[in-house]
């Protein structure tokens, strides 16, 4: 049987625009942080709290769009997606401690 895709085409266009803009934010924020890394120490946890917000909105773009109870494979791929993000974010808070203060 064929899966029936539940996302509008709003909502996808929506992700994808985070998508590209978050990305292109992670890269120059990257590449800066890789180029000088004394002056541009304070990126470093920026970057990890970026791909974390991304990462969290993928999650709950998957469990929102889950059309039935019977795809509870699909919402647990988006509950391990927000528990990704949200490890991601804790590392970033550990890296902005060390390095902030």
């Amino acid at each position: 049987m064929a899966k029936v895709n539940t996302v509008t085409r709003e909502t996808a266009k929506n992700l994808d625009m985070v998508h590209i803009v978050l990305g292109v934010v992670i890269i120059v924020m990257a590449v800066m942080a890789f180029i000088n890394p004394d002056e541009n120490m304070v990126l470093f946890p920026l970057i990890f709290m970026a791909a974390a917000a991304l990462k969290i909105m993928c999650g709950i773009a998957v469990i929102r769009n889950v059309g039935s109870d019977h795809d509870r494979k699909i919402r647990f791929r988006g509950f391990l997606q927000i528990l990704a993000g949200v490890i991601i974010l804790g590392i970033g808070i550990v890296s902005a401690v060390s390095i902030w203060f």
